[in-house]
């Protein structure tokens, strides 16, 4: 406004000049004009006439330096008053040689902006002007304000169309329009009241899977459905392992003596006893299988190391507190039986019964080996360690690889799995690496298979690598200074084909220590898998906290899925979980068809498995180049 103020002031003035000279030359040129035919004195009445309409003050004919004529229309005082503003003109006369036409005009603009009437008028408008510009300047303020909280809005609108719902603030309370940022903010606190009961229902289907209800440890269903898929041997490696049977007396024949509350603390207390001996041992699965009978799972152990187990629960009677009617020499009975692939459940819970059978015809707290089982005496801390050492010196672990197909076959990436040699036969990774961890050696071994696998990502540059990868070497601050140097070594594109897999339980255990480590390898183009979904009751929140690519359900969930509705529907609540965000899910260990027909119609992305592909060792060209990248 003010641009066009000054505009039209300028445009007036300057179009007032271009009409006046127009005047003044067309004046001229009829004097020009008269004067071939008329003498100077004869056209004074014609321009007497003439001038008001030019509104001219004085007119002269000149020739050379002398004057021939000179009309005034007033006196000179006129002239010489000081709000008045003239302009002179000197034309020169094409046709008479020698001679112009000098004209005097009053310049309206400039008295009139010289007058007291237009010095009010021009202050009248520099007032207007002032105010108004002082409005304006309001306006504006008032504007970027409302339009700052509008960009306000307008971000937090891109966050939720982008799924960054859960980091999203709360609005500010100049943000606008205001009912439409209530209106966000009502329905972002519904969605996250109902993400969170989302999570709590999917947490409650994990519990009814794989849960007993009243002591809250693993179900027989669940129990029988890991211990036949170990039985099983997919790798043809010999898998071993013990099973105890923990019979303690039937407490709920003293409920109509004793108060339930009683009867149901010394339950809890019995519990809590051997959950704290037994579950220290990694991938160890406490289960109440009957009533009264409590089933241990101890995969890749020994007889020795479970009858240490069996002493230490005997032993540990005498902590619990007194209850009435329950005699402590008497209480605990244990059976122990050891199984090998190629056995069925059956077998090896008929053998740990009558084990417990036994155990109890003896009277007092003891335990018994079950008949036909060989005396295996395993390896001490000193033998694995030498073990693992000299594995380590010979060039680490034999790697084998086993693909993972997506829905129309191809693959989506390679599982890159670890096996070491004792000189009969090859031990699997979940046998030795709780070893690795319990004697330090993680950060050791995990650099030397990064680095092997690195060199490996140079071999096949079109195959993404799944890097199994320990949480306890992720926690460690050499370790993550010397990964971030080899990442950097590593260019992008080699960066993106590196998919680190890390266990669910661990990593909701240190979910919070991992955050910044898991949002680093994000930085470098690095992706993250979860495995092992599914094998413990835990929360579903971390797939909306961390940037995941996969996750990976638990073969033992995957197994006879068709049969299962309870896994069924633990599936289904996890792909739930998974819609608003990236992640995709993919089922391990498939073995039949019908199986992989079933999780296809629940709606996972892609599978692994011996139905696919068995696990198959990397090829000699390769060990010769790698031999070529130590650590």
């Amino acid at each position: 406004m003010l641009l066009m103020l000054v505009g039209c002031a300028f445009s007036f003035y300057w179009l007032n000049n271009q009409r006046v000279e127009h005047r003044v030359q067309t004046f001229a040129t009829e004097v020009d004009k008269a004067l071939l035919n008329h003498s100077p004195e004869n056209l004074a009445s014609w321009i007497s006439r003439v001038m008001p309409v030019m509104n001219a003050e004085q007119v002269e004919i000149h020739s050379g330096t002398h004057r021939l004529l000179k009309l005034s229309r007033h006196e000179n005082p006129m002239l010489e008053d000081e709000p008045n503003r003239f302009v002179q003109f000197d034309v020169p006369l094409i046709q008479q040689t020698g001679m112009h036409v000098r004209v005097v005009l009053l310049d309206t603009a400039k008295t009139w902006f010289r007058s007291l009437t237009g010095t009010y008028t021009l202050v009248a408008m520099f007032a207007v002007v002032f105010v108004m510009s002082i409005l304006l300047a309001m306006t504006h303020r008032w504007l970027i304000r409302q339009w700052k909280g509008m960009e306000r809005l307008e971000t937090r609108a891109q966050q939720i169309i982008a799924g960054e719902r859960s980091a999203i603030p709360q609005r500010g309370e100049d943000e606008w329009p205001p009912k439409a940022s209530r209106a966000i903010d009502m329905l972002l606190a519904d969605l996250n009241e109902a993400g969170e009961q989302r999570l709590r229902i999917d947490t409650l289907i994990r519990a009814f899977a794989a849960q007993d209800a009243r002591t809250g440890l693993n179900n027989r269903l669940f129990f029988d459905n890991q211990l036949a898929t170990l039985l099983e041997d997919l790798e043809d490696v010999g898998t071993h392992g013990v099973v105890m049977m923990v019979r303690l007396p039937d407490l709920e024949i003293l409920k109509g003596t004793l108060e339930s509350a009683l009867v149901d603390e010394y339950l809890f207390d019995l519990v809590n006893m051997m959950s704290t001996f037994i579950l220290r041992y990694p991938g160890a699965l406490l289960a109440r299988y009957f009533s009264s009978d409590f089933a241990v799972l101890l995969p890749h152990r020994s007889l020795k190391e479970a009858g240490g187990i069996a002493e230490q629960l005997i032993k540990a009677v005498d902590s619990l507190p007194p209850m009435r009617m329950v005699d402590r020499d008497d209480l605990i009975h244990i059976g122990i039986s050891a199984w090998r692939s190629g056995q069925t459940v059956q077998q090896v819970i008929e053998n740990a019964e009558l084990a417990t059978r036994r155990a109890a015809l003896l009277g007092g707290n003891n335990w018994v080996i079950g008949e036909g089982n060989p005396v295996d005496m395993g390896r001490g801390s000193v033998k694995w360690r030498t073990l693992l050492e000299n594995t380590l010196s010979r060039g680490g672990p034999r790697l084998y690889q086993k693909p993972a197909v997506m829905l129309y076959g191809s693959v989506h990436h390679r599982e890159l799995q670890t096996r070491i040699f004792d000189g009969d036969k090859e031990v699997l990774a979940a046998e030795y690496m709780p070893l690795v961890l319990q004697l330090g050696m993680s950060g050791g071994w995990d650099r030397q298979l990064v680095t092997r696998i690195v060199a490996l990502s140079e071999v096949w540059p079109e195959e993404t690598l799944g890097v199994p990868i320990s949480i306890e070497s992720l926690l460690q601050r050499p370790f993550l200074r010397w990964l971030k140097n080899i990442l950097l070594q590593c260019t992008k594109a080699q960066r993106t084909r590196f998919l680190f897999e890390l266990a669910e339980a661990d990593v909701c255990q240190h979910i919070n220590r991992l955050a910044p480590v898991l949002q680093m390898l994000n930085r470098f183009g690095c992706r993250i898998a979860v495995n092992q979904a599914g094998l413990t009751v835990v929360s579903s929140a971390y797939i909306k906290q961390f940037p995941l690519e996969l996750i990976k359900l638990d073969p033992g969930l995957v197994r006879n899925i068709e049969r299962r509705k309870e896994n069924q529907l633990f599936v289904q609540s996890l792909l739930e979980v998974c819609k608003p965000t990236a992640t995709k899910v993919f089922a391990t260990g498939v073995r039949t068809h019908e199986e992989w027909h079933m999780l296809t119609s629940l709606g996972v992305t892609g599978g692994q498995g011996d139905l696919f592909a068995v696990s198959q060792p990397v090829n000699s060209n390769v060990k010769k180049y790698l031999q070529r990248y130590p650590v």
